[in-house]
């Protein structure tokens, strides 16, 4: 079924005349639910539960709460003996979302808290559908067996992620780690793990209890006032919050969890410690000017080692600052030892003329959270309340440490090549240029980009490519060609466009169609339309995955075991050798997105004034963005044709404007401007 948002949107979109076929077209291509409603495995799919726990020898059907399979095995009498359980992690919420929606997990896990395996239920990434099912290979789920779940599960450090899919990875792996922590705290009381993790939350729930004047008190917060010469001056509350719960208790579980991964993505190393920003300050507050002093040692904060951690409106924190930011301190840092928080307010940074400091301890019971570490008897209640885990979050490793160097020396060489081909307007180098792009980027690294990217970029931030070093290049080369020169990708980054470009130079000119004019310039807006529902369908239902239907390039690169897929692709394929580049020009939304930026790129094509005349470029466009003397900018593919033609002078430009004028008695020549 299709939930109510969807059906709203659909009113909207379609009409409610014109909502019913939708869904029906929907349904008959298996995209109306995000997944058929899972049963009880143990009479339904015993195999699956054999395969992720294969040391049972049966199954008990689901039960409890939370909902568990119990396995057992057969002792030496041959009596039944409880050896863990099996569970599904769409029931314990909240699920974690990957690339595109929640991944649902069958994990087994013994008496001990260590896993068993784990299979995967359901799951519509766009990674899967557009890219391959990459999770679904013997390497990335077996990691998982015999992983303990007070592990911390981090992707690049405890687990190897996919390449080309790190927040799936992630997703999977937090996921499966606090799904088990939730079993592990209803059925496994005696357990080592709740043993230790119940310690920590004695802690923080101890710091709870604690008002912000409170904090202050016991030396958790510290005050750091930095007053300038006209009277104004600038409030800075620094706190220790290494540790998630911590964290949380100071500024809200989501601005910590942001905090987190943005300081994760920086770094690989280091303790958090919040900096709550307040005052009526003539300059504003800059990360530049702290500095961390310890013994002979002074360590400024680099922008990579200040994160933004909230709008300061939970937590601890509300109401007590305007926003808040989070230094990483350097691991040389002694926790044990005192050091000193320095905020440099003079007027030449750097000169050290005015500093403002104040020295920090970091409290005991906060230094035991960060450093797992025995709590001080003091702290430790008398109650025996079910306190939530707080254990330590799983970071993402660097993107510099975990880059694949080889892969990004291989596609710097390739963008190399596409500037080169491009500003020396060389034909010869642009197709070898495609050749490497359709080889590499199409089926060796398979890092080309889709729609999704932007799609998911809107969702979950521009710091989801930060994972990906060769990605992030694409994206960032792609975005500054377009903004500058237009859609240099679509004409040499692009696999896809590649292929079609191949087929379009084998293909017999005869066999060739021109599209008629009117219903060319009707088709071109195919496209727009298709990157506006793409966009809209993907904000508003997440789970529901459309993407490969409108991307047959994942089809032909990582060869699809769909049916349907293959149906679509061949028919594009059969297009582009009748019409060049027929994708480009009637279906791709990433080029509809490249078009749109391309409008206000400032160095376009130069036309003369014999283009008004001429026809030649006009018939070699393989998008048909020209007409006369006049580009459709946002249809062009920067391909370079109409270029080497003008240098080349291949048509009417060879003549003068006067010989021209000549042979053209009522021909009256318009200036064209030059832009390029």
């Amino acid at each position: 079924m299709i939930d109510l948002p969807t059906k709203y949107l659909g009113s909207l979109l379609c009409g409610r005349d014109l909502l019913k076929q939708w869904l029906l077209i929907i349904s008959l291509l298996g995209l109306t639910s995000a997944q058929a409603q899972i049963g009880d495995l143990s009479t339904e799919n015993p195999e699956l539960l054999a395969k992720v726990f294969p040391d049972a020898s049966e199954f008990s059907a689901k039960e409890g709460s939370p909902p568990v399979y119990r396995a057992y095995q057969n002792d030496a009498n041959g009596e039944s003996q409880l050896v863990g359980y099996l569970f599904e992690t769409p029931d314990l919420p909240p699920e974690e979302v990957g690339y595109s929606a929640p991944i649902e997990v069958l994990v087994g896990m013994d008496l001990q808290g260590n896993l068993t395996g784990i299979d995967f239920l359901f799951y519509r990434e766009s990674y899967k559908s557009i890219r391959g099912d990459f999770l679904n290979t013997e390497r990335f789920p077996n990691q998982f067996e015999n992983k303990n779940i007070a592990e911390g599960f981090r992707v690049g450090r405890d687990v190897d992620g996919v390449s080309r899919a790190t927040i799936t990875s992630w997703a999977v792996s937090r996921g499966v780690r606090n799904a088990s922590r939730q079993v592990a705290r209803a059925y496994l009381a005696d357990s080592e793990f709740i043993a230790e993790r119940n310690t920590d939350a004695i802690a923080v729930e101890v710091l709870q209890q604690q008002s912000w004047e409170d904090m202050k008190a016991n030396g958790l917060v510290k005050e750091l006032d930095v007053t300038y010469p006209d009277g104004t001056a600038l409030q800075l509350d620094l706190a220790f919050m290494a540790h998630e719960g911590l964290g949380e208790v100071l500024i809200g579980t989501d601005d910590f969890s942001t905090a987190e991964r943005e300081a994760s993505n920086r770094v690989s190393d280091g303790y958090l410690m919040l900096v709550g920003i307040d005052g009526d300050a003539s300059q504003p507050f800059r990360q530049e000017r702290l500095a961390i002093q310890q013994g002979d040692t002074t360590l400024g904060i680099t922008r990579s080692r200040f994160v933004y951690a909230g709008s300061a409106e939970t937590g601890k924190i509300a109401g007590q600052a305007r926003f808040a930011g989070a230094m990483v301190l350097d691991p040389a840092i002694d926790l044990h030892q005192s050091f000193t928080v320095m905020y440099d307010n003079s007027s030449d940074m750097g000169s050290l003329d005015s500093v403002t400091a104040v020295d920090y301890q970091v409290p005991a019971l906060p230094l035991a959270l960060a450093l797992d570490t025995e709590l001080p008897a003091e702290y430790l209640p008398a109650s025996d309340a079910d306190y939530m885990d707080y254990a330590d979050e799983g970071t993402f490793a660097s993107l510099v440490n975990n880059a694949p160097w080889g892969g990004v020396a291989a596609l710097l060489l390739l963008l190399a090549m596409v500037m080169t081909s491009f500003l020396r307007k060389s034909t010869t180098l642009r197709w070898i240029t495609l050749a490497y792009t359709l080889i590499y980027l199409g089926w060796i690294d398979g890092g080309f980009v889709s729609v999704s990217h932007i799609t998911n970029a809107i969702k979950q931030g521009p710091g989801m490519f930060l994972q990906d070093l060769p990605m992030l290049l694409i994206i960032v080369f792609t975005v500054v060609t377009t903004l500058f020169w237009g859609r240099v990708f679509c004409s040499s980054l692009c696999p896809f466009g590649a292929l079609q470009d191949f087929i379009t130079r084998f293909v017999p000119r005869r066999l060739q169609l021109k599209v008629p004019q009117r219903l060319h310039d009707i088709g071109l807006y195919i496209k727009y339309g298709i990157l506006a529902f793409l966009i809209v369908m993907a904000l508003a239902y997440s789970e529901l995955s459309l993407f490969q239907y409108f991307e047959p390039f994942g089809t032909a690169f990582y060869f699809s075991q769909s049916l349907w897929l293959w149906v679509i692709l061949i028919a594009f394929l059969v297009a582009a050798a009748l019409v060049p580049r027929f994708y480009c020009r009637y279906a791709c939304p990433l080029g509809a997105a490249l078009g749109l930026t391309a409008l206000i790129s400032p160095w376009r094509i130069k036309r003369v004034e014999q283009c008004q005349v001429c026809k030649v470029c006009e018939h070699a466009c393989p998008t048909g963005a020209i007409r006369g003397h006049e580009i459709d900018f946002k249809e062009c593919v920067r391909c370079d044709a109409c270029e080497i033609k003008l240098i080349d002078k291949a048509g009417v430009c060879k003549h003068s404007v006067e010989d021209v004028r000549s042979r053209m008695k009522n021909w009256t020549p318009i200036p064209v401007q030059q832009v390029g």
